[in-house]
């Protein structure tokens, strides 16, 4: 049979909706099903025992993995396709902390994290891994404070204090604990970037709780941590306690190469809907799938950047191959990653997920303006980066105030002198961020998180992901659609 050379506007249309509902990791997609989690060789060396940290910036998975292994306890053979060994297929894994009701509630953990000192936010981690530890082996804690205190709720100070006054015999439990396993239990620790307060007393809390596994890792080999964390929390407890330079090589960060986020990106299409999937396969452009149990359908485990099967070819696929007319106007293919990464060239999966549903959201609004098997076109992925740079500017502020600093440079056009952004920079803004009228010290926070960059000649610069969600303008380049 031969392939159809175009879509009609209802075949166009359907597929442009079923786009529109594709998942973000913001949606929760992994905690409802593990076919929205594509395996990466960074999750491999995250999952060893060896491993005690998993390190990332926002949205870069630390979360879509956590909430896969759930699915990995009630499904062992889903350890197979990540590529971890069978003692890790075999794991316990137990939930230490998150944001979930089964644990004191982050406010509450706030309160006690911003008065307590660091020996008492030790105890409390202490307490709270006993707690879990007793729940998930169903051994009974020794009698004493702690079990009091536990049957009594969950109060970070009363259980500070219990493990104060009760160390050693709940250290000789957990010894014998660790010697009465025959395999392997994981403790995962999720949510510390959630803890309500200051960013002071977050980083106090995460260097607190990293610094009692340090001293616990060496003497248990069965019982291990799995700490999630945020990049700039982890860089944070470096300096925090003595041994902290351990974490390093006790640790993986989580970045995603550019193969793997159009890898990621034709995962979620083909698992949206049987049409997408369809499409994703069809023509002499097709990537090819395999179905892999629950993991669903998976894009091939290398997508080299052109030839057949390549991102170039998938790209031309879904946009063209070109970015309106031109040589000037840049390849789509490379296109994509380039608006989508930071200032340390670091891109997220949610933003090209989120680049292609807005853009199929625009599609629809303006009506579909893609040729023959094509989907998208270069002027509604241009109109998808304004509302995806939005939504990833709103993330960012979200834990770093700061970065809402940008809004005072509306208007303005980079490159911009080193001068007049520390001027503009320096404006107090009516969320507290920390920094005051210090222009040079915004300057320095935001190149350190990837929203601004300095030039060797002085000039700053904002990258595109954030640039367009502020409304600050760049000469040249592509046209923004009205």
């Amino acid at each position: 049979m031969t392939a159809p050379k175009s879509l009609s506007n209802a075949e166009r249309r359907k597929l442009l909706e079923d786009l529109t509902s594709l998942k973000t990791d913001d949606d929760d997609a992994v905690t409802q099903d593990a076919k929205w989690f594509l395996p990466l060789d960074a999750h491999a060396r995250a999952l060893r025992l060896e491993t005690l940290v998993v390190r990332g910036g926002r949205g870069a998975g630390k979360s879509s993995l956590f909430h896969f292994l759930g699915h990995m306890q009630k499904q062992p053979g889903l350890a197979v396709p990540v590529g971890v060994g069978a003692a890790v297929a075999v794991t316990l894994w137990q939930e230490g902390f998150s944001s979930s009701v089964e644990h004191p509630t982050l406010d509450v953990v706030a309160a006690f994290g911003n008065k307590a000192n660091d020996d008492r936010r030790r105890f409390f981690w202490y307490a709270w891994l006993c707690a879990r530890l007793s729940l998930a082996t169903n051994i009974a804690l020794p009698p004493g404070r702690l079990a009091n205190a536990l049957q009594v709720g969950r109060d970070p100070d009363a259980l500070a204090d219990a493990v104060e006054s009760q160390l050693s015999p709940l250290s000789a439990w957990m010894d014998a604990l660790e010697r009465g396993r025959t395999g392997p239990i994981v403790v995962t620790y999720d949510g510390l970037d959630r803890i309500k307060g200051s960013s002071s007393t977050r980083e106090h809390m995460t260097a607190s709780l990293l610094a009692m596994w340090i001293s616990l890792a060496d003497r248990y080999k069965n019982i291990r941590p799995k700490v999630f964390v945020r990049e700039d929390l982890f860089q944070a407890s470096l300096s925090a306690f003595p041994d902290a330079s351990k974490l390093d090589a006790r640790s993986v960060s989580l970045e995603w190469r550019v193969e793997d986020l159009y890898r990621v990106l034709i995962k979620h299409m083909a698992n949206t809907s049987e049409e997408l999937k369809n499409w994703v396969e069809g023509s002499s452009r097709g990537i090819h799938l395999s179905l892999q149990g629950a993991l669903g359908w998976m894009p091939p485990n290398t997508l080299p950047e052109t030839g057949k099967g390549s991102q170039k070819s998938f790209v031309d696929h879904l946009a063209g191959e070109q970015m309106g007319t031109g040589e000037k106007k840049g390849l789509t293919y490379r296109w994509i990653p380039n608006r989508l990464q930071d200032a340390h060239a670091r891109t997220v999966p949610r933003s090209i997920l989120s680049l292609t549903r807005h853009a199929a959201v625009f599609a629809t609004e303006q009506g579909p303006g893609a040729q023959s098997l094509r989907l998208l076109t270069p002027l509604e992925l241009q109109g998808a980066l304004e509302r995806t740079s939005k939504r990833r500017v709103d993330e960012l502020k979200e834990e770093f105030p700061v970065v809402g600093r940008l809004a005072s440079l509306k208007g303005r056009t980079v490159m911009l002198a080193r001068n007049i952004a520390i001027e503009e920079l320096s404006r107090v803004t009516p969320i507290e961020d920390e920094h005051g009228a210090d222009g040079e010290q915004v300057l320095r926070t935001l190149i350190e998180l990837g929203v601004m960059s300095e030039r060797p000649d002085g000039r700053i610069d904002v990258p595109d992901i954030y640039r367009y969600g502020f409304g600050i303008l760049r000469k040249g380049g592509v046209k923004r659609p009205r």
